[in-house]
């Protein structure tokens, strides 16, 4: 048991090395977020996930919501859901590593696992940039594994695809010629 767990360990750690971004905006969250869920309703058309449901979040660490949805069986989706939401985000953010991750590590560790340390957390982070995460892509409803490989299948697919646009290509994005005028109520 504890060399297969060490594996998946070390499978989630090299998912979460290898699927960094080049750049990430909110129109990228909304791509992503958008093929997770077809990605879960093609599962559905093809007899996975049946009577199941699936919430998908998507925000910054800063907390601005960039997608949010849900998917699939709508009694099988309720207020418990967003709560694992709101939980696995926490662990991620947290930790810098997915909730699964977390989780199994822990296991492995024989620490006490936290809360809500369940597949479906992942950290969205930039390629480059060691820091911190930049956003928290989030699926609760399905089996903790199918959570987070649900995300897992979707980025593998998405970021090798993702082309450099405009100011992305290594330049800062342009300053703007005109200050914006803030008014300040004092």
């Amino acid at each position: 048991m504890s060399s297969d767990l060490q594996s998946l360990v070390d499978t989630i750690a090299e998912q979460e090395e290898s699927l960094r971004f080049p750049y990430f905006s909110a129109d990228v969250a909304w791509e992503i977020g958008s093929a997770v869920r077809e990605r879960f309703m093609n599962a559905r058309s093809q007899g996975r996930f049946q009577k199941q449901g699936c919430v998908i979040h998507i925000s910054t660490c800063t907390g601005q919501t960039l997608f949010s949805a849900a998917a699939g069986e709508e009694s099988a989706i309720g207020p418990v859901n967003w709560k694992y939401i709101e939980g696995k985000k926490e662990v991620a953010r947290n930790w810098n590593h997915s909730s699964f991750y977390v989780g199994r590590h822990a296991l492995l560790k024989g620490w006490p696992k936290e809360e809500y340390a369940f597949g479906g957390g992942f950290p969205i982070w930039i390629k480059g940039s060691p820091s911190a995460p930049l956003a928290i892509i989030v699926v609760s409803g399905l089996a903790e594994e199918d959570d987070h490989q649900l995300i897992v299948d979707t980025l593998s697919d998405y970021i090798p695809r993702m082309k450099p646009v405009g100011w992305r290509v290594g330049r800062l994005p342009p300053i703007p010629t005109k200050p914006a005028r803030h008014s300040m109520a004092r």
